[in-house]
Order: structure tokens, then C-alpha cells, then sequence
């Protein structure tokens, strides 16, 4: 898997990722094999959360698959990126309980490449698409939650490595 990967899931969940990862190849096999699709190549550096795939599907057109951790909530990405229907957002084309197969997004130009008001524009506008009010008995993650579990891994991270210690505070 790629480094970054299992750097930031071991980082957040431990025992758990290594586990996960150690079967990533045979996961990533079945998700390939039940999506129909061949793989061009593993992203790199990849995401923080799954293994990400560009691939094809048997029509020939490109897609993305993502592989995902259970621990990872799945579940979730899958129900909003459903809600967004691919306005501000990929469109998720299909899903199981660990792998979302996702439309391959092609940018056109890097925000980076645009002058930075006009970049912020740009990203704020993204970000109104994407806000949208989530469906009843929705399981999203709070903003407060997901801060706070992510300090604690931060924190963690910290406590077992002198050198990240000086970059937490608590």
C-alpha cells in the first residue's frame, strides 16, 4: 500500500490498520473482480482513508475505485457522496460495504494555478455546492467530533514519537 496510507491509518486507528492492510491485496482483488473494472495503476500518494485505484470500466471508460477500511465508516463517504449526486463531489457509479466505485475526475486546471483570490473563489464555491442539509437519522460525524477524534490521534502520534511532540499542544 502506498506509504501515506498506512502511515495515517496506523496513526489514527493502531492494531486495527495493520490488520486491515495486511489483507489489502486479496481485498483489493475482490472489489476489482465484483466491479468488473481493470486497474491502469494505484494512486500515489493516495488517499488518507482507502487505497485508490484509476481504473476502467468494461464499457472502457475511466473510473476511480476506492478501497476502505470498515473502521474507516464507509458507510458514510458512500450516503453523502449518494446525497451530492456528483454536484461539487465525484458521483459514487457503485458501491459495496468496502469499496466505493467513483467517476474519475479529470481537472482541468490546479487551484494552485489561479491567482488566490480568484482560488478561494473557486474553493468556496465547492464547498456551497457540498453544503447541503443531511437526510433524517443521517450518521454523519460531527465537524466537532471528527476535530476532536483527530487531535486525539494527533495527540497519540505524538506521545509515541519525542520528535512530532514539539508540533502537538494540547
Amino acid at each position: 500500500p502506498p506509504e501515506r496510507l498506512a502511515r495515517t491509518l496506523a496513526e489514527t486507528y493502531g492494531d486495527r490498520a495493520a490488520a486491515w492492510l495486511a489483507g489489502l491485496p486479496a481485498r483489493a482483488a475482490e472489489a476489482v473482480a465484483h466491479h468488473g473494472v481493470t486497474v491502469e495503476r494505484v494512486v500515489e500518494p493516495g488517499g488518507r482513508s482507502g487505497l485508490v485505484l484509476l481504473v476502467r470500466r468494461s464499457d472502457g471508460s475511466p473510473a476511480t475505485l476506492k478501497i476502505v477500511p470498515p473502521f474507516a465508516a464507509p458507510s458514510l463517504e458512500q450516503a453523502a457522496l449518494a446525497r451530492w449526486k456528483g454536484w461539487g463531489a465525484a458521483e459514487l457509479l457503485a458501491a459495496t460495504a468496502d469499496s466505493l466505485l467513483l467517476e474519475r475526475l479529470h481537472p482541468e486546471m490546479s487551484l494552485r494555478s489561479l491567482p488566490e483570490a480568484k482560488s478561494l473563489l473557486e474553493a468556496a464555491d465547492t464547498v456551497r455546492k457540498l453544503w447541503v442539509a443531511p437526510p433524517p437519522e443521517h450518521g454523519f460525524e460531527s465537524v466537532a467530533d471528527r476535530t476532536a477524534r483527530q487531535a486525539s490521534a494527533m495527540r497519540s502520534a505524538a506521545a509515541a514519537d519525542a520528535g512530532l511532540a514539539p508540533l502537538v499542544t494540547s
